[in-house]
């Protein structure tokens, strides 16, 4: 049995249709910094995400393409031991129960864990940075056209 389990998705663009442009790309705010103190924004569209869970804790990777063409690789990690709050951990428990059970615990809005931002210019660089079944799915749908018509 793994002591990790993967969630990845490749996101059509993440975008607000309403306040995008054409090419689907928007403002996209970010907390970073220890304990997510900070917030940096930028113009671009998400392309990916990952939830990875390991025995040590929880890391979301989000990944984005700028409209300048670089790509911004977005992570939020914590530990389990940064789950010691147990009111908080029992409300967001209530919510998920409400809401929909099977999307998860809402990482984006908890205030646990450190966050950072990277830049970088190239695909290529992005492999580094972004968990390997992620990249391969982003790969694989840059390789290849959104629709592919079928003649058959």
């Amino acid at each position: 049995m793994s002591s990790e389990t993967v969630q990845a998705a490749v996101v059509e663009g993440g975008v607000d249709f309403e306040k995008a442009d054409p090419e689907g790309f928007r403002e996209v705010v970010v907390k970073v910094g220890p304990g997510s103190g900070r917030v940096q924004r930028f113009v671009g569209r998400r392309i990916g995400e990952s939830t990875q869970f390991t025995r040590a804790g929880v890391e979301l990777v989000r990944a984005y393409s700028s409209r300048k063409g670089k790509y911004v690789v977005h992570k939020q990690s914590a530990e389990w031991t940064d789950f010691s709050v147990v009111a908080d951990w029992a409300k967001e428990l209530k919510k998920m129960q409400k809401k929909n059970w099977r999307g998860g615990v809402d990482l984006d809005n908890q205030s646990w864990g450190d966050r950072t931002l990277e830049v970088v210019d190239s695909f290529e660089e992005l492999r580094e940075r972004v968990p390997a079944k992620i990249f391969r799915t982003l790969a694989d749908t840059s390789a290849h056209p959104p629709i592919e018509d079928l003649d058959i």
